[in-house]
């Protein structure tokens, strides 16, 4: 009986997600239901935290409730994580049939024949392949001819590489000459040579960070907010990416728990939607939020206006002009008048 009813609600999902509207008629029809139950699994589907709209008199889920978003974040590849398997795959060599059939199934759907074998392809292939090996056998190497707009150099640089970012596009690296922490991108080397000696500095190796707001730091902070149905809907909707990171509280409300880089990008969602959301946890960012809303309260406070020129701000009635006054008493009579 109860996976009977596990198959009814799978099949509502399924046919409410399709490109087809159906009426309630219609979809008690195809599942052979009565309105009464069919009513019973729209009410559980909703409160499972699918997004339900009713539009002239036919129903459909919404892709971006968080289940979907969720789920195509997990299976979909972007065109970048194709890319990094088919250099993975061609990496691998020839030697084994099933990489080679694998390799030539992505290049046949992606076209990658004409880049992966351009020269400059050729090269970054054969500079992520040195450093994933010094990653994992925890080594240093030189880069070769890095080209950095930053510094407007090209030079050689003896680092440790120790993390792959960005669809193995960049690698994070400490660098002995400066001792800090870097960002390479593998396009501006020419070349990478290993270098016969382990790592020096493993203790002082940091990853960076990119939070859902596209900030990037070494630190990762933590913070929940309880979140009311529209701060809940806006966030799905701005940054479906996050889904996973809410959860259904008990009174309708729900528990936001991320982690961020840098307090901006979460306090600009928060400031605009104050009075839908509560910060639970986090005593960095409710200190943030007070110092932003205090330098919001001065730049809205009136500024008074400077005086002009004769204006005075004394209580007191200003002098009389010659020949007036602002007494109640008749002024004096002027010379020659009775």
């Amino acid at each position: 009986m109860r996976f009977d009813k596990l198959k009814k609600q799978l099949e509502l999902l399924i046919l409410l997600s399709d490109a087809h509207n159906y009426t309630v008629q219609e979809l008690c029809e195809r599942m052979d239901l009565s309105r009464r139950n069919f009513y019973y699994l729209l009410d559980f589907i909703k409160n499972a935290g699918f997004i339900v709209f009713k539009n002239e008199g036919c129903y459909h889920i919404d892709r971006r409730s968080p289940f979907f978003a969720q789920l195509l974040h997990t299976i979909q590849f972007t065109d970048n994580d194709v890319k990094t398997i088919h250099s993975l795959l061609t990496m691998a060599g020839n030697g084994s049939e099933t990489v080679n059939l694998l390799r030539q199934k992505i290049d046949n759907a992606y076209n990658f024949s004409v880049t992966v074998n351009s020269p400059v392809r050729r090269q970054m292939e054969n500079n992520l392949k040195v450093l994933m090996r010094a990653i994992e056998q925890k080594t240093m190497v030189r880069l070769i001819g890095y080209s950095s707009p930053n510094s407007h150099t090209v030079k050689d640089r003896i680092v440790e590489p120790f993390f792959l970012m960005n669809d193995s596009q960049d690698i994070r690296c400490y660098e002995l000459l400066s001792g800090t922490n870097k960002t390479f991108k593998i396009s501006r080397m020419a070349s990478v040579e290993e270098v016969d000696a382990a790592w020096l500095h493993e203790d002082r190796h940091r990853k960076v960070f990119t939070d859902i707001f596209m900030f990037t730091g070494e630190e990762r902070q933590r913070v929940k907010l309880r979140l009311g149905q529209l701060s809940h809907n806006l966030f799905v909707e701005e940054y479906p990416q996050g889904s996973h990171l809410l959860s259904q509280n008990g009174d309708g409300s729900w528990l936001l728990d991320i982690e961020v880089c840098d307090y901006r990008g979460l306090g600009r969602f928060v400031l605009g939607l104050f009075r839908d959301i509560d910060i639970i946890e986090g005593e960095g960012f409710k200190e943030y939020m007070r110092k932003e809303v205090e330098e919001m309260r001065k730049s809205l406070s009136p500024s008074p206006s400077p005086n002009r020129e004769g204006d005075s701000l004394s209580p007191n009635p200003s002098p009389n002009r010659e020949g007036s006054s602002l007494s109640p008493n008749p002024s004096p009579n002027r010379e020659g008048s009775n």
